[in-house]
């Protein structure tokens, strides 16, 4: 264990974090460039990135970070043919690049690493274990209809928060309005 001790001057108060918490936003991210606010599967496009950042700013959350499912997994969770993952990165990568957000946004690489189908709990697992808490998880209507059909969907919703960025109409899965007390909707007409 490294002993090094700091000095301070006298009546030296760290500065008070204002920020906190980590939204987390798990989608396939297939973004179109052209059609900016058209997604393909079911997915936020920039429209929905767009909203989920403007309420981390009011929010004052540390950072969202931007979770690309592998091509494995979505094919899992019942998208067909999903691009590359490097292609879907490509796209992200110039689409908050576009977004002039002021919370940090991270792009979460994991599952290039990994090259593999992975559940969607291992992947929040993983975040739970390298972001700080509070988390929140924002996903489509699409996907929060996915999420909340999967079996550890109980013990998750304990434990995190769903942001759903729906624009248009949005017919929640049974288990949604169960625990409709731990999400919120933007986009509401």
């Amino acid at each position: 264990m490294d002993r090094s001790s700091t000095q301070v001057p006298y009546g030296y108060e760290p500065q008070e974090e204002t920020s906190k918490g980590t939204l987390f936003v798990y989608d396939s991210f297939d973004i179109d460039m052209d059609e900016p606010d058209a997604a393909p599967d079911g997915s936020l496009g920039i429209g929905g990135i767009r909203l989920l950042s403007e309420w981390a700013e009011r929010r004052f959350f540390s950072r969202i970070v931007l979770y690309v499912p592998h091509e494995e997994t979505l094919k899992r969770m019942g998208v067909r043919f999903p691009a590359p993952l490097y292609k879907r990165e490509d796209a992200l990568r110039d689409a908050v690049d576009s977004l002039n957000a002021s919370v940090r946004l991270d792009i979460d690489v994991w599952e290039r690493k990994r090259k593999k189908y992975t559940p969607m709990d291992t992947a929040l697992r993983y975040m739970g274990e390298h972001y700080r808490a509070p988390y929140f998880l924002g996903l489509s209507g699409t996907y929060a209809n996915l999420f909340a059909s999967y079996h550890g969907f109980e013990e998750w919703i304990r434990k995190i928060r769903l942001v759903i960025a729906e624009p248009g109409p949005f017919h929640p899965h049974p288990l949604l309005l169960k625990h409709e007390n731990r999400w919120n909707r933007l986009g509401e007409p």
